[in-house]
């Protein structure tokens, strides 16, 4: 539908209007938000019925499904096309320690908008809708590649699953990618002694959630 909108080859502009003083917005620290609130009014329109988390902080960002928590979950990113996809996926920790009882985050969707903006004028270039597997690779510091600062892991990292010239592939599957969270876990020395069975938990956590093994 996204596509059908030529939502690609739209232009536009973020505006702040306040005290009848209107300004065009080109910092660009603010654009996921300003987007996400924007998709959800998009949704709106289109007549898609969504629902959204108590705090906006949660995962997911939409609940899809009219019912359930646990199915049709959606996450949207945003990213600068000019640079490479620098967005967080997720926190390491609390994710890991999500989908150890709610092991259906794994199939989560993700919508990724890659946008430009340039002299206040807005566009988006690409998107992809994936699953975290996807997105998600290798590094040269941990089997997830993940945002490191003096020795602290914070956040799961993408890596440029769009591009052909880069060292570390994406996961081929959630399998692989939940094998290395946890060889992650097990070498990052804040988690490694509480994650022993880790990997057991999550595989029987998503068997009991779906009815089909990791």
């Amino acid at each position: 539908m996204l596509i059908d909108n030529k939502i690609t080859e739209s232009v536009g502009n973020i505006e702040f209007n306040f005290l009848n003083v209107s300004v065009n917005i080109q910092e660009k620290s603010a654009i996921g938000d300003l987007f996400q609130e924007w998709f959800a009014k998009w949704m709106e329109i289109q007549g898609i019925r969504f629902r959204t988390t108590s705090h906006t902080q949660q995962f997911p960002n939409f609940l899809l499904d009219s019912a359930s928590n646990n199915k049709n979950l959606l996450e949207v990113k945003t990213f600068d096309y000019n640079r490479s996809a620098n967005f967080d996926v997720a926190n390491f920790e609390a994710y890991c320690r999500s989908i150890r009882t709610k092991a259906y985050f794994l199939d989560a969707d993700y919508l990724i908008f890659a946008y430009l903006l340039v002299n206040g004028q807005f566009k988006i270039e690409r998107l992809w809708l994936k699953k975290i597997w996807q997105i998600t690779g290798n590094s040269n510091k941990y089997p997830v590649k993940c945002q490191i600062k003096q020795e602290v892991i914070y956040n799961i990292r993408p890596i440029s699953w769009y591009s052909k010239k880069v060292k570390f592939q994406p996961f081929n599957n959630r399998l692989e990618f939940v094998e290395a969270l946890h060889r992650t876990l097990m070498q990052y020395s804040k988690t490694q002694i509480a994650s022993n069975d880790w990997l057991d938990a999550v595989c029987h956590n998503y068997l009991s959630h779906t009815g089909q093994r990791l």
